[in-house]
């Protein structure tokens, strides 16, 4: 959770987002101030100042607060913790709060900067770890409270939505995947983008920091919405991601292969339409994130338990009530995605449960002469 810290007269908020981390304290970075993009963070140095003055005002004798300062930023992140220490307890002993802000900007200048170069950046994120407080303590003795977004902050309309392309989507994915973060959104609570190796990252994220790269702009949670009907979610689905619910199992190759479905635009709970020819176009399939877990739903309730239609397997007796669940895949069993028209309804009774190997068996008997299909496979 993003936080802010406020000042001395506990009247305002400094411009300084703040991370806890346990019982760290993260400060992120000043920047913006080139290639024409609004600055953030511009009060790095002051929050950096009251959070030192506030974690050693409340030392005890021989009882440092502070353990050591690190170098937070991605490329610092790539290394190992004690080549990112950019001071420790016995260096700050003695030193006044503002000689230990003007030590530790200084030596995050120089953090890998070529000898004799000039130029460098002092305002890089840091990492401030501390001795022996609870994450409540430091908050409570730090004065933080929860990010003020900026109340002149307004929703963009959908026409400065739409632009954003694939392009700025795929870039975004590219960057969350590297490492970098889009510090102004939390994670997903919901819904995920799954990607083909069982990566998730939130659809937020990957929305906010495409919007920066298309409008030039810091993107904060108030300049969209997310959800099916939105133009966020309608710009990674065109993109040709998938967006699932968080507490399902990531898809197997074959599911992600054969599901191409959409949420169905009337509410109807029997259904969804399916085999939309623009997925198609993008060569990447589309799952209603809602389908097999009503079909399943139902299932359950007809039957009382999960089993392949199959085979008759029940996962429970072999792995448990806790997973058995995952073991049982959703097959369109009257008309395959390739074979669907547009706007194709894909009712409840269509799909079948099966358990993963008769499902893969299924699908490969499908592309298989029947005449090459041995007798006494099919049960």
């Amino acid at each position: 959770m993003l936080y802010c810290i406020l000042d001395d007269d506990s009247a305002d908020v400094y411009d300084a987002k703040i991370e806890l981390d346990d019982t760290s304290i993260l400060l992120h970075s000043r920047g913006g101030a080139t290639g024409g993009r609004p600055p953030r963070n511009t009060d790095y140095e002051k929050a950096l100042k009251i959070i030192i003055k506030r974690l050693r005002m409340d030392e005890a004798p021989n009882r440092p607060i502070i353990a050591r300062i690190l170098l937070d930023s991605q490329p610092a992140r790539k290394k190992t913790a004690k080549e990112r220490i950019l001071a420790e307890t016995n260096e700050l002993t003695g030193l006044t709060d503002d000689q230990i802000v003007t030590l530790v900007r200084s030596r995050a200048k120089n953090w890998g900067r070529v000898p004799e170069a000039s130029g460098g950046n002092s305002t890089k994120a840091l990492r401030i770890e501390t001795h022996d407080r609870s994450h409540a303590s430091i908050y409570s003795l730090l004065q933080l409270t929860n990010w003020r977004i900026r109340s002149n902050i307004n929703r963009l309309t959908v026409h400065q939505q739409a632009k954003v392309t694939t392009l700025h989507i795929d870039r975004a994915i590219k960057k969350l995947c590297s490492g970098t973060d889009a510090h102004n959104f939390r994670d997903s609570q919901d819904y995920d983008i799954l990607l083909g190796d069982g990566t998730r990252l939130a659809p937020t994220k990957v929305f906010g920091l495409a919007l920066e790269e298309a409008l030039g702009i810091e993107a904060f949670p108030e300049h969209f919405t997310a959800g099916w009907s939105q133009p966020s979610f309608q710009a990674i689905k065109d993109a040709g991601y998938s967006i699932v619910p968080k507490n399902e199992p990531n898809l197997t190759p074959e599911e992600i292969t054969q599901a191409e479905t959409l949420l169905s635009s009337t509410g109807d709970l029997s259904g969804s339409r399916e085999g939309t020819v623009k997925l198609v176009m993008h060569m990447r399939k589309e799952r209603d994130p809602s389908l097999s877990y009503r079909k399943k739903t139902a299932f359950i309730a007809k039957h009382g338990f999960l089993f392949c239609e199959r085979c008759s397997l029940n996962p429970t007796d072999c792995y448990g009530k806790e997973v058995a669940s995952a073991c049982i895949e959703v097959h369109h069993a009257k008309v395959q995605v390739k074979d669907m028209q547009e706007d194709h309804m894909t009712l409840l009774e269509d799909l079948q449960c099966l358990c993963a190997n008769c499902h893969r068996v299924t699908h490969r008997e499908l592309i298989v002469a029947p005449s090459e299909i041995k007798k006494g496979n099919r049960s």
